[in-house]
């Protein structure tokens, strides 16, 4: 009983300590798949290198490349990839390797609650920072492809955007 009741004391006194020194009692784990990783920045052409502004390091940050679409825009069908790692605090760049150039948009969201879904409030509109390679802002309608369409070169391109909140 003296064993138990010492190991209990100690535990509680380690888990007090780790809460105090402001360190999480269990590690994080995000949820960040293999085929979801950048590509080298500059290591072949063409890329769309895209630069996230007003990152908070929390949760994933999502960024996907789309190709023109007027029925799928923000939809897998017209995803031809789709980027995720971990969200820290300022800029982050991704790049995109791709196959031909032409008319592409981004759209980028940081999942704060590391859930891998943008979460939506009730008019459907982002719940969580969002933004368009257009760095349009969202009114009251999903955007369509045009509203964050950009031409990309044969040499490839970058774009900045800035989440909005």
């Amino acid at each position: 009983m003296f064993i138990k009741r010492t190991l209990y004391t100690l535990g509680m006194a380690g888990a007090l300590a780790l809460s105090v020194s402001g360190l999480p009692t269990q590690a994080a784990t995000l949820d960040i798949r293999p085929h979801e990783a950048a590509a080298v920045c500059g290591a072949r052409a063409p890329q769309v290198k895209v630069i996230v502004e007003n990152v908070t390091s929390q949760g994933i940050l999502t960024v996907e490349l789309y190709r023109p679409s007027k029925r799928d825009f923000l939809k897998k069908a017209s995803r031809v990839h789709r980027i995720r790692v971990p969200a820290k605090s300022g800029s982050q760049t991704v790049c995109f390797d791709i196959k031909a150039a032409g008319a592409y948009a981004v759209a980028a969201y940081q999942d704060l609650d590391a859930d891998r879904d943008l979460d939506q409030k009730w008019n459907m509109m982002p719940a969580e920072p969002f933004a368009l390679s257009s760095n349009k802002k969202l009114a009251f309608a999903m955007p369509v492809f045009d509203d964050a369409a950009f031409q990309v070169p044969s040499e490839g391109a970058a774009i900045r955007i800035r989440l909005q909140r």
